[in-house]
């Protein structure tokens, strides 16, 4: 068995050589010959010999493995290599159906569980509640990994050379979508196998909650509790990590869509045109392309019946609004205000007949004004009132009958003071 420490010190005094072999490894396996050009041109100043004890040192340590069928070829060990792009932060994108796996042995622990519950056998309870919740952890891992390798995916497609066509720059894109985010969406459905999975563990995690508290406790209800929390949150970052995937690549997979059909249509219209010249193509699907100078692109036909309409082109008469006749006269006269007319009325005291004093004031007043101003002033309290009889009054627009008031001030003067007579002493 090798020593870990010997493997780990090795990957920490290696890792400037080992790093960029990452990624030759990414694309396959390397010779023997290649894995010496390639640590030659890192270390210049190496000798063959120490390139040679150096890959022994890899070789004995398991960090590179021979090619089955081919011992002349060399690849990264594969925990090594996941053990690298950890590291490095390198996430590849799984599958689908790997979380579907999972959730299945999910189910299958929950019923392991539910088991050694009705047998009362604590031991393998508390076993069984550690798988479940390491393998509830191991779901959260992938899912977060799925994440980040989505966001390269997309980061992949934008970032890619612009004279690539689109198809070859989004075929990643397109791939993953198809092989990895509608199987997502059915499986994260309401009614999806992921739901119904946890639904079933939740139910088998809650019913064994309530039995403890009857029957007595097998477990802590901190590691059941524990468990269920970690359940719920397995379910949100499913439905996180899909609602991100679709964010991410559905506006490009409905770009490289779009651009399909555009230069689909393109190329059918141009091998009409070769064949048969522009007046094969139908109207109706050629647009008229206009620029700013007020140039066109169009047919023969067309060309003539533009001519023709231009040639003959008469403007319609413009109708314009009529002007409104000004007033004349003075300028109309602000309203009066509550003060102005309470002094007004005030300075005319005694009043005989409020309305007629109001007539003769406002002679051009509507009618509505001065049945205001006669309401106003007779509930004034600084005035007195005294009802007339009803009697008729015209007004410019109106004839108006009512009782009006005679007005006089409130105010009743005030006895003067009298000499006491003198009271003799």
């Amino acid at each position: 068995m090798i020593e870990p420490k010997r493997v780990l010190r090795a990957l920490a005094e290696h890792w400037a050589l080992l790093e960029p072999l990452c990624e030759r490894f990414d694309g396959g396996t390397l010779s023997l010959a290649e894995l010496r050009q390639q640590l030659a041109t890192q270390q210049l100043e190496s000798t063959p010999q120490d390139i040679t004890s150096l890959l022994d040192v890899w070789i004995r340590l398991d960090i590179l493995v021979p090619v089955a069928k081919s011992p002349n070829r060399f690849e990264l060990n594969a925990q090594i290599h996941d053990f690298l792009a950890y590291l490095r932060r390198e996430h590849r994108l799984g599958l689908c159906l790997e979380i579907e796996a999972y959730l299945r042995h999910l189910e299958r622990l929950a019923g392991h569980i539910q088991d050694a519950f009705e047998i009362r056998d604590g031991n393998d309870l508390a076993r069984q509640l550690r798988l479940l919740d390491m393998r509830v952890r191991d779901v959260l891992k992938k899912l977060d990994n799925d994440e980040q390798a989505l966001v390269a995916v997309a980061e992949r497609a934008k970032t890619s050379d612009r004279q690539i066509p689109l198809r070859q720059r989004y075929a990643e894109v397109l791939a993953t979508w198809d092989e990895y985010v509608e199987p997502m969406i059915q499986l994260v459905n309401a009614d999806g196998a992921f739901e119904q999975g946890v639904r079933k563990v939740e139910t088998v995690l809650l019913r064994l909650l309530g039995e403890q508290a009857r029957l007595g406790h097998l477990v802590d209800d901190d590691m059941l509790l524990r468990t269920h929390a970690r359940i719920l949150e397995m379910q949100t970052s499913a439905q996180l990590t899909l609602r991100h995937a679709r964010e991410l690549l559905l506006p490009l997979r409905e770009e490289a869509r779009r651009h399909n059909a555009v230069t689909r249509g393109a190329a059918l219209a141009l091998s009409v045109i070769r064949r048969k010249g522009l007046d094969a193509v139908p109207q109706a699907a050629m647009p008229l392309f206009t620029r700013p100078q007020s140039t066109f692109l169009g047919s023969a036909s067309q060309v003539e019946a533009y001519v023709y309409a231009l040639a003959r082109f008469e403007p319609k008469p413009a109708q314009f609004p009529k002007a409104h006749k000004s007033h004349k006269g003075d300028a109309p006269r602000a309203p009066r205000t509550v003060k102005e007319m309470l002094e007004r009325c005030e300075d005319a005291l005694p009043l005989p007949d409020l309305m007629v004093w109001l007539l003769d004031q406002e002679p051009e007043g509507a009618t509505d004004e001065l049945l205001y101003w006669f309401s106003r002033l007779s509930r004034e309290k600084r005035f007195a009132r005294e009802r007339l009889e009803r009697r008729e009054y015209t007004t410019r627009e109106h004839l108006v009958s009512l009782r009006s008031f005679a007005l006089t001030s409130s105010r009743e003067p005030s006895p003067e003071p009298t000499a006491s007579p003198a009271h003799a002493s």
